[in-house]
Formats: C-alpha cells, structure tokens, sequence
C-alpha cells in the first residue's frame, strides 16, 4: 500500500533540508555556523545594549553612593584632563615656534629701552592687568560691553605714576587694553595684550624676563597667581574686581608699593619681607606701619612732655631734674650725661633699664 502523499511531501521536504544543511556545511566549511537572521541579531544587539546599559548604571550608582569609588574615578578623569590639556599646549607651542621660525620672531625686549624713554635706570616697572584688576569687564544683551571702573583707580594712577614706570599686560585680545588706556589717559608707558601671553591649562602666562626691564626693580599686579609662574618672586595677588562698589584692593596697595619703590634693594626681597605678594600683603604693611607710627608718635609725645617740665633744664642734653649746679657737681664727679633722647627712647624700648638711669641721674649721697 503506497503511503500517503502528504506524508511523503513533509519527509520529502525534510530531506531536502538535510541535503541543503550539508551542502551549506561544505561550502561554509568544518565548524562554520549558518549566518544568524537580521531578527536574530537584532535580538542579540538589543540584549548586548541592555547590558552595557545595566553595567552603566550600575557604575553610575555605585559612583554617586559610595566615596570610595567616586575619589578614584574623579582623580583619573582629572588627571586625563590634565594630559589632554597638557597635549594642547606643547602642540600649540610648537606650532607657534616653527611659525616664528618661517615668519621670524617677535622682536625682543618688548618694550622701549629706558634710554629712548629717558627714565632712570633704578626707576622701578610695575605691570598691572587689566580686567578684574583696574577695571571689571561684562556683557549685556541690550547695552553690548561694559566697563566698571574699580574704586580708588583714579588715585591709584595718579600717585604711583610718580614712582613707577607702569605697563599694562593684559589677557585680552587685541585691541581691548589700548582703547581704554587711551579713552581714560592712563600714565602707561607700554601696553600687551594676550598675543605676548602663553596659555597653559586655561591660564594665560606672563614672561616678565622678555620685557626688557631688571627683574629685581620689577614688581607685577594679577589676578591669576599663574599669570606670574614663570616669576612667582616678583607677582603681587589681587582680589578679582567683579563690580562691587566698597572694594578697596587699590587703596590698601598704594602704601605698601610706595615704599617698595623708595627702597633700594631688591623689590622681591622687599616684597618677602611682608610675607610674600599674597592678597593681605597691602593690608600687612599697614598694620606694621601703624605700629611703627604710634611708636614714634609715643617717643615725639615723651620728649615734648620732658620739654615743658619747669624742672628739667633747657639746655641740650641736660638730664632729667637736674638744674646747673648739679650739672656741675656731675661733671666734677665724672657722671655720665644721658640726654633727654636716650631716656625717652630707652624708657620705651628697654623699660627695666630706667631705674638704673634713674640713679645715675639721682645718685644717692
């Protein structure tokens, strides 16, 4: 009895599925698989994505719970930072010296000698900034770029202009600075702007050796502690200026760089001496000279209440109660005189020395 045709048909169709899977097994040889559907894969890519997906937020949650993760993971990020931005400026930099080496080199020292300028060779330099320092630049919608002038600026420009050539070295683009040191007539000898700085991790740096000017008779005024690295001895912090109006950074300054321009040794020793050109070292100066103000007004006080004393005598060096027939017995004696000067000035800064002037002055009989 012949079987049924259907029958026949599925075991027919069968075997021509094994016949095809062994010719597809020889031509895609030994071992090989079957390429996968389009559904398949798509199953597989979806499934792959949920875990990256998963392992993703796993991290993330792991980061934000826990310190012990988030320390590591933060410090190799900035690390990777400082790389990438270390990378930036070496090609930066060597970009810019082969251009100078086609285009020639910006001509050095960058600024006028003295001789041209006729100053005189212990005339100190100081070099300020510009933005947040002398003035405090913003954008406004409406109004475009404004400038707000910082307090005591006029003041400070019109009594340090007496003490020190002043240059303007500013990170603005070009010619940002010129224009307003020309519509308020600043007393600047030079201006720079940011082609002469070197940006080093979003920094702009200010080589104070290419200027032209004695180092140790050169002081300079920023912001930005790293605008000064290259010279760290000779830069003076600022407190950035950002517009308000009871800001006193210049005022509190002006002493201090009076005095270092009056003296004659090296201004960053001067500076030094202060404790350094953090932003209180104004401030510090002027506690010290305070102190040193009331001291010498106290020794001007006792030598004038010494004067109008009927009982001291007004001769010059007269000791203290002493008339001239004493003086004379003294002088007999072979007293040491010890004028009014001396007792004042030891009666302040050597007190337990003052009763033995006094028996010197007062010998017992």
């Amino acid at each position: 009895m012949r079987p049924r045709p259907c029958f026949i048909f599925r075991e027919a169709s069968r075997e021509a599925e094994r016949v095809g899977d062994s010719r597809k097994g020889a031509t895609l040889g030994h071992g090989a698989k079957e390429p996968q559907s389009s559904a398949h894969r798509s199953s597989l890519s979806q499934c792959q994505f949920c875990q990256v997906l998963g392992a993703a937020v796993g991290g993330a949650g792991a980061y934000a719970a826990s310190d012990s993760v988030r320390g590591p993971v933060d410090e190799a990020v900035k690390k990777l930072t400082e790389a990438f931005e270390d990378f930036n400026d070496t090609s930066r930099e060597f970009f810019e010296n082969a251009g100078d080496r086609v285009l020639g080199k910006r001509q050095e020292p960058w600024l006028l000698d003295r001789q041209t300028m006729k100053y005189d060779e212990m005339l100190p330099t100081l070099v300020l900034d510009l933005d947040k320092v002398i003035l405090h630049l913003h954008h406004e919608s409406k109004q475009g770029w404004q400038v707000v002038k910082r307090p005591f600026a006029d003041q400070f420009f019109k009594e340090i202009c007496h003490y020190y050539e002043l240059v303007i070295f500013s990170d603005d683009v070009f010619p940002v600075a010129l224009d307003i040191v020309s519509k308020w007539n600043l007393p600047i000898s030079g201006v720079l702007h940011r082609d002469f700085c070197k940006k080093k991790r979003n920094h702009f740096v200010k080589d104070l050796s290419k200027l032209g000017r004695r180092l140790d008779r050169t002081l300079m005024i920023d912001h930005d502690p790293a605008a000064f690295q290259l010279q760290p001895a000779n830069g003076i912090v600022i407190r950035p200026f950002e517009g308000d109006t009871s800001d006193t950074e210049l005022a509190d300054l002006l002493e201090f760089l009076k005095a270092a321009a009056c003296s004659p040794t090296d201004l960053r020793k001067f500076v030094e001496k202060y404790g350094g050109g953090d932003q209180d070292v104004g401030r510090r100066y002027l506690v010290q000279k305070q102190e040193q103000d009331k001291l010498v007004e106290s020794r001007r006080s006792l030598g004038r209440a010494f004067g109008k004393n009927p009982s001291i005598g007004s001769q010059p060096g007269q000791p203290l109660g002493m008339t001239k027939e004493d003086e004379a017995q003294r002088d007999a004696q072979g007293t040491p005189n010890i004028d009014l000067q001396t007792v004042g000035f030891l009666m302040i800064r050597a007190p337990d020395k003052v009763p033995q002037i006094s028996e010197t002055l007062n010998p017992k009989p």
